[in-house]
């Protein structure tokens, strides 16, 4: 069962797409998102009334919905949005699509699934230079780096490739054994992945971690 959440405006390509390229089950429902006011009211009813028309040809039995985003501020829009995906039955895949919409919808949307990455199991794009529907993986700027393991976070972040855990030892003057449980910290942080098909166990950032790690060394 999944919930597809997508902003809606003029071009219902940008909605139905992503539904045609992903399937559209029985059990599925879809979530337009709507500002709570707007001016073309009749241009955009229009389209949310051609995308419930493809809908029901896919699958008749899935169902659609609007929810009207409060946009008088840039906070209430995002908490919206946010409320919008924390709302979603805890045993349905949701999938937001950032492929269009109205953009006061599109950016707070694109922020509440970046705080709520965790809870979201796709996120689709509808990209404007192919029109192709792509899967975007996105990285989660939520999660902690432990405070012990900066050293080693911070020397698997700048060699931008994979390291054996020696070499990481040897850059940070720390034992094997200390690099391999921050290495275990990083990996559950979800900041750093791991290979062990080799001989020695190698390790990477991910973009995850490459975000933060940015963001801690910029910070003001």
């Amino acid at each position: 069962m999944r919930t597809y959440i997508s902003p809606i405006g003029y071009d219902t390509r940008r909605v139905t797409r992503p539904v045609v390229q992903q399937g559209l089950g029985p059990d599925d429902t879809m979530i337009l998102l709507r500002p709570s006011t707007e001016s073309d009211t009749e241009r955009a009813m229009q389209a949310v009334a051609d995308v419930e028309q493809l809908l029901q040809e896919i699958e008749p039995r899935a169902t659609c919905s609007i929810e009207r985003i409060s946009t008088e501020t840039f906070e209430s829009t995002v908490r919206d949005c946010c409320a919008v995906v924390t709302d979603v039955d805890s045993e349905r895949e949701v999938v937001v699509s950032l492929g269009g919409g109205p953009r006061d919808i599109l950016l707070p949307l694109t922020i509440a699934a970046l705080v709520l990455v965790q809870t979201i199991d796709q996120a689709l794009f509808f990209s404007d230079l192919d029109s192709t529907v792509q899967e975007w993986r996105l990285p989660n700027l939520t999660t902690t780096i432990p405070k012990r393991a900066i050293d080693t976070f911070e020397c698997i972040v700048a060699a931008e490739d994979w390291q054996v855990l020696s070499s990481i030892a040897d850059e940070t003057d720390q034992s094997k054994s200390t690099v391999i449980r921050h290495v275990n910290d990083l990996e559950d942080a979800g900041v750093v992945e791991s290979d062990t098909t080799g001989k020695a166990k190698q390790v990477r950032a991910v973009f995850s971690g490459e975000l933060l790690s940015l963001a801690q060394r910029t910070g003001r």
